[in-house]
């Protein structure tokens, strides 16, 4: 079974965040290492921004500069 955690964000920002190749479970992971929440949502969201292929487009890599930077 599943577990339900709270990552303080809505619905809409997570079906976003989804569609970007985030990992929710990968956060949460983090954070139990002992990573800030900010800090893992953000390595979170950089592995699913790269994970199937590098940044290729300027918007691509406009997005990823943009995660990498928060």
């Amino acid at each position: 079974m599943t577990n339900i955690h709270n990552l303080g964000i809505t619905d809409t920002e997570y079906a976003q965040l989804l569609a970007q190749g985030y990992d929710p479970n990968l956060e949460y992971q983090l954070i139990e290492l002992g990573e800030s929440s900010e800090q893992a949502r953000k390595l979170a969201r950089v592995v699913g921004l790269t994970q199937d292929k590098p940044p290729e487009t300027d918007e691509e890599w406009e997005e990823f500069m943009t995660v990498w930077e928060d």
